[in-house]
Formats: C-alpha cells, structure tokens, sequence
C-alpha cells in the first residue's frame, strides 16, 4: 500500500518531539530503502536526526499524529505508547506499531480510541483506520477488525459498508481487472455492490 504524506498541521501546543524517534524505526524511508519497522541508518536514538538537514522529502514531509492532532491524546506519545499515528490520503489514519510490542494497540486505552475513530469518520475525517506492524496490517472497523496480512506497497485497502449494519475490508493487489478503477477513486464491485 503505497503512502502519501500530506504537509504537517500545525503542532498541538505544549508538544514536541524531545527525546522520541519512534518514526524513525517504525515509518518505511523509500528514498533510503529503509523498510517499515527498522531503525532508520541515520537515528541518533533519543536525540534525532545525523542528516537533518539533507533528510529525505518523506521524513521531511512527515506530520506525527501525535504531535498535530488533538484527538490523539497524551497517552499516544509515541515513545510511550510504542506505536506513530500517520494520516494518509486525507481519509486513512495508520497507526504504525513498534515490531518489539506488536500486540500494544489492542490494550486500553489505545483500542478504544481505534475504535472510537472507526466509529465516527464523519467527526475525525478518516474513512479508514489501519493499524501497521511493518508490512502486516489490521483494518479497523465499526463492528469488527480484519486481518490483512502483509499488504505490498502498490496495494489499495479497501473498506466500507457491506449492509446490514457490517462493514468489510479487503486488499486489491495490481492483478486485479479493478485495481485501475479503485486507484482512481472508483468503488469495487463485490457480488454486485461497490464497497470503496
């Protein structure tokens, strides 16, 4: 699933990153190869970045949760909670999970706040929340989780209402005769109703 990162909201006052470089091990680098879930070459953990100034467009470019959205809470320090929100797309919110504790988000009180999220998009914005341990992830919904497994990064994730009050989420992969249609924002056609 590829990311796109949108420019920074202004930070939440009374946050900073301080002594955290949870992103740095968590987030994929493409411009560096580096993939989601190891240690960035260039962290000086606990004090940042060794190429700062020349760092990659997409850490450049990164706008921690945490730090620019009030909705996360202060138990979402990254360093503290092990895991990095990341909006995406304007509609995803990922949360991208620490491999060393890859069960964290299923704790209090951080699944009732992933809940909470998938509950109400039209109040948070995000038509998706997904949760990432490296290239493994978790799409959250209403009235359920589903497993994804490892979701490469030219996949769409996909999800939505199916009726009834069930929601579903699925992963189109490049071979797919829809992939074109829902990478341009068209809906998926699944038993003869669109889920996008």
């Amino acid at each position: 699933m590829s990311e796109s990162r949108e420019p920074p909201k202004p930070v939440v006052p009374g946050r900073a990153c301080g002594s955290c470089t949870l992103c740095c091990k968590v987030m994929a680098i493409g411009e560096l190869d580096k993939p989601a879930g190891q240690w960035c070459p260039h962290v000086l953990t606990g004090k940042g970045c060794s190429i700062y100034a020349e760092r990659p467009h997409s850490c450049a470019a990164f706008g921690c949760g945490w730090l620019h959205w009030q909705e996360a809470g202060s138990h979402w320090l990254p360093a503290r909670a092990k895991m990095v929100i990341a909006a995406q797309d304007g509609a995803r919110l990922a949360v991208h999970v620490d491999p060393a504790t890859p069960n964290v988000w299923k704790t209090a009180p951080y699944y009732a706040d992933l809940k909470r999220w998938a509950r109400n998009p039209a109040r948070y914005g995000f038509r998706q929340v997904l949760v990432a341990v490296g290239r493994r992830m978790t799409a959250i919904l209403p009235d359920r989780d589903v497993e994804l497994g490892e979701v490469p990064d030219e996949a769409i994730v996909v999800s939505g209402p199916t009726g009834g009050g069930r929601h579903a989420a699925f992963v189109v992969r490049p071979d797919d005769p829809q992939f074109a249609r829902v990478r341009a924002g068209g809906s998926y056609v699944a038993g003869g109703k669109g889920t996008s």
